[in-house]
């Protein structure tokens, strides 16, 4: 059976077509050439190879790694942890994201492929903290406003469970057990 194909989302495309269009950018060239280093390499039978490893040095660890694990990294990341604002319409997010993508020399860093992951997963468990938190917050608000109406919370109170479970089920939130405590929190008080 064939993998379905996600829906075509015309924003996502741009960011892609634009970050695709950076990484073959002169600047990102330039920063990349700063730390260019050879260094001997041989054959099996310990005859000398025709071309030499080329090694760059990651400024994180300041460890030396091969061409093909390091990447140019933005120092103040293109998407802030905050996100972009939901407010604003679609044209408005890209100018804001093409802004931070194409940025100064100066924000941009050489960083190899463990310490580029370690990095991209900090600023992923952000980004999703605060969107988690913030639906938690909608959530109790909702929860707190219906508590003194019985009437109105019998109707809420299915909707409500329902939509906090997603917060307590493991795949999700399993990097998140400040969101989870909140969530069962949450629940407890619904089944009062």
């Amino acid at each position: 059976m064939a993998k379905k194909r996600p829906k075509f989302n015309q924003e996502m495309s741009i960011r892609g077509a634009n970050r695709r269009l950076f990484a073959r950018s002169p600047l990102v060239r330039e920063k990349l050439e700063e730390s260019r280093q050879e260094f001997p390499r041989y054959k099996n039978d310990g005859a000398r190879h025709k071309k030499n490893w080329v090694k760059r040095e990651c400024e994180v660890c300041k460890n030396w790694v091969p061409s093909s694990q390091i990447a140019i990294d933005h120092i103040d990341p293109v998407v802030p942890p905050e996100g972009f604002s939901a407010h604003l319409d679609m044209w408005d997010r890209i100018i804001l994201f093409l802004k931070r993508l194409w940025c100064d020399k100066s924000n941009l860093q050489r960083i190899c492929d463990p310490c580029h992951d370690s990095k991209t997963k900090a600023e992923r468990i952000a980004r999703y903290l605060k969107s988690y938190n913030e639906e938690l917050d909608i959530l109790e608000q909702r929860i707190n406003s219906h508590i003194a109406a019985p009437a109105v919370m019998a109707h809420l109170l299915k909707s409500t469970k329902k939509e906090l479970s997603k917060y307590t089920a493991k795949k999700k939130t399993v990097d998140f057990p400040s969101v989870v405590q909140r969530a069962l929190r949450l629940k407890e008080i619904l089944n009062k």
